[in-house]
């Protein structure tokens, strides 16, 4: 029996190392090539990293209003983020701890959003845009994606591990209900606002299409949209030399921010989903 364990824990990490392989390639390969003058220079690629020219870097940041074009994607993500999860937060400790009529049925129906493409809302999203006089603006990209299903799921489902009787305890006390929530439910609750931090502010940095569709002045772009601009008309010619650049400096964010909140993405994630 342990031989057959050792070989399947051989099998299982071959296949994991394998997996990472192939994710992790493409990103190395965009990061050696943004230090080179050429993409294509022989045949086959030197994998090897080498440091030929940071021009590239210098070029793509001081290309238009790329500058902008990153704080635009910071202040969209940010603000999208700290939204997102208090209002995720909010609605998930009202599901997990307050009784009312229609509880289950309207948390069902949230979720029940999920199934639903974002393409089938697009057209009604852009013309409540239009009505409101939203378009080209921050609002109209950061307001929509306030709400979210996913960050009301994980919420709620911490909240549920938290025992019942640290809670009674607080009303003893004489804490109200929005005081427990701040003072002690929130506070306990770090991993789940990191794994919910985590997941909005990458879909908000992400995000192409919406942006694509209510940002149309140059100045209110976003990194995603910018990036479009290395490439030549109609395709064309892709500037691939600038574009690894600007891809390596777009990633950046997303990578720091995971790197500082891993420990409670993990958690979050595990123990946001151990209880139903």
């Amino acid at each position: 029996m342990s031989a057959r364990r050792a070989a399947l824990l051989v099998l299982t990490v071959a296949i994991q190392l394998i997996l990472a392989f192939i994710y992790v390639i493409p990103f190395y390969w965009m990061v050696i090539k943004s230090f080179r003058f050429t993409i294509f220079a022989n045949f086959p690629p030197n994998l090897l990293p080498t440091l030929q020219t940071l021009g590239n870097y210098v070029y793509v940041w001081h290309f238009s209003a790329f500058p902008s074009w990153y704080l635009n994607s910071t202040l969209i993500a940010l603000s999208v983020t700290a939204a997102s999860v208090f209002i995720g937060s909010l609605s998930g400790y009202a599901f997990a701890r307050l009784r009312f009529r229609g509880r289950d049925v309207l948390f069902y129906t949230v979720l029940a959003t999920l199934m639903i493409p974002f393409p089938v809302v697009i057209i009604a999203e852009y013309i409540l845009m239009v009505d409101l006089g939203w378009v080209n603006t921050y609002q109209a990209v950061i307001v929509p994606s306030t709400a979210s299903a996913v960050n009301v799921f994980l919420m709620r489902q911490y909240f549920t591990t938290i025992p019942q009787e640290v809670e009674d305890a607080a009303k003893i006390d004489g804490l109200r209900p929005h005081q427990i929530f701040f003072r002690i439910a929130a506070p306990l609750a770090k991993p789940a606002y990191a794994a919910s931090a985590i997941y909005t502010f990458i879909g908000a940095w992400n995000s192409f299409l919406w942006p694509l569709l209510v940002l149309h002045s140059l100045k209110m772009f976003t990194l995603p949209l910018a990036i479009n601009f290395f490439k030549g008309a109609n395709g064309s010619q892709i500037y691939w030399n600038e574009m690894t650049a600007a891809e390596v400096l777009t990633i950046i964010p997303t990578i720091v921010i995971y790197v500082v909140f891993e420990k409670y993405f993990v958690k979050g994630i595990a123990l946001g989903g151990s209880k139903g």
